[in-house]
């Protein structure tokens, strides 16, 4: 394969996460120590919010051990047709360590740019609102933002720096959506654990890989449960604290150990599909919200069908305290006569609806009923 085909398939290896990785406060001033040890032609993927955020201050780190930081500024989706489109332009000649900088479109698409260059990737989240910054999985849309295909790329991340500086002056809305979506992982694991006769702790029947993926989103959902509110309370601080530090691990790094474990597909299933529709529905939802806030509210559905209505209304009246949405409506998205119809049947010609029909012919139904949770 060149570097200019993108992987097809699911990789059959595991890929926990990346090979190295650091979270300190203030690493941006210090990171030309870490990004040396890859290249000295660095090119910097970032959009218009982290350039200004992170540009300056990794620019003057290298620039003190003599390397010149080149820019790609990228304010779109995380697109192949845009990656392709900048290398056929030249702008990967000559690199030898891509920086993917910024939230998690910046940083899937800086996969996609280190890909085509052959360079390794170091990957500087700039929010905690993803968990893509510590996992060698991209979600490719169009230019318009209608999800094409997931790339699993051949090599893990070679390093993920997360400046705890950096993520303690982050809006609020992102903190949260970060933390839901590494919740996420506990409920949707739940639903497989469903289907392959095995309970969420990974006991009878289940394979070693699938306990210790459901025993550590088990310690991510009850840590950032106990620990979310009092996070966003101390981003009014500005400056890294303990509980802040720990929602940062658990969101970014727990949970990308998550999906490494889980193959990059086990830890998704409902919410992560009414993500999907959301997208699809509407593409402009990917320019309004974050991943974590449409996952959210495929949450409060995902705890319905999982037969946990009392958790899906208080998940709902929990996210609505945060100012973030709780339903479809709430989203800007259609609510009229058959769009919950629209939305079932997308999510049942999935894979996932698909092997729980297998197991369960009343899924369809348990589906639309918990759709009514959301519309």
């Amino acid at each position: 394969m060149t570097h200019r085909e993108f992987p097809a398939g699911k990789d059959p290896a595991f890929l926990f996460g990346c090979g190295r990785f650091r979270m300190e406060p203030d690493l941006l001033e210090r990171s030309a120590e870490e990004i040396l040890r890859f290249g000295r032609r660095p090119l910097l993927v970032c959009d218009d919010n982290s350039h200004a955020v992170a540009f300056d201050k990794v620019a003057a780190s290298l620039a003190a051990a003599g390397v010149e930081l080149r820019e790609l500024r990228h304010n779109g989706f995380c697109c192949r047709d845009d990656a392709l489109a900048y290398a056929e332009t030249g702008a990967l000649e000559g690199v030898d360590v891509v920086l993917g900088c910024g939230g998690g479109v910046i940083c899937d698409f800086s996969k996609c740019i280190a890909h085509l260059a052959g360079a390794p990737l170091v990957t500087i989240p700039t929010s905690s609102a993803q968990c893509c910054a510590f996992t060698p999985i991209a979600v490719c849309y169009t230019r318009e933002g209608r999800y094409v295909s997931t790339s699993h790329f051949p090599l893990e991340i070679a390093s993920a720096l997360l400046d705890t500086t950096v993520l303690s002056r982050q809006p609020p809305r992102l903190l949260a959506a970060g933390a839901l979506d590494a919740m996420a992982k506990k409920i949707e694991l739940a639903f497989w654990t469903q289907l392959d006769g095995m309970d969420p702790a990974g006991a009878a029947g289940a394979s070693a890989a699938s306990g210790i993926a459901a025993a550590i989103s088990d310690f991510i959902y009850a840590d950032l449960d106990a620990k979310v509110d009092a996070a966003l309370a101390d981003l009014a601080k500005g400056e890294p604290t303990p509980t802040l530090r720990d929602v940062f691990f658990d969101s970014i790094v727990g949970a990308g150990i998550v999906s490494g474990i889980a193959g990059g597909s086990k830890q998704v299933a409902l919410a992560h599909r009414f993500y999907f529709f959301a997208r699809q529905r509407d593409p402009a939802t990917g320019r309004r919200f974050t991943h974590g806030e449409l996952v959210a509210v495929g949450l409060v559905m995902q705890h319905a069908y999982n037969g946990r209505p009392d958790e899906a209304a208080a998940l709902a009246a929990r996210l609505r305290g945060w100012g973030l949405a709780a339903s479809v409506a709430e989203l800007g998205l259609p609510v009229g006569p058959g769009e919950l119809d629209a939305c079932a049947d997308f999510i049942s010609g999935t894979k996932t609806m698909k092997a729980a029909v297998a197991i369960d012919p009343a899924a369809p139904a348990r589906l639309r009923d918990a759709l009514r949770a959301v519309f």
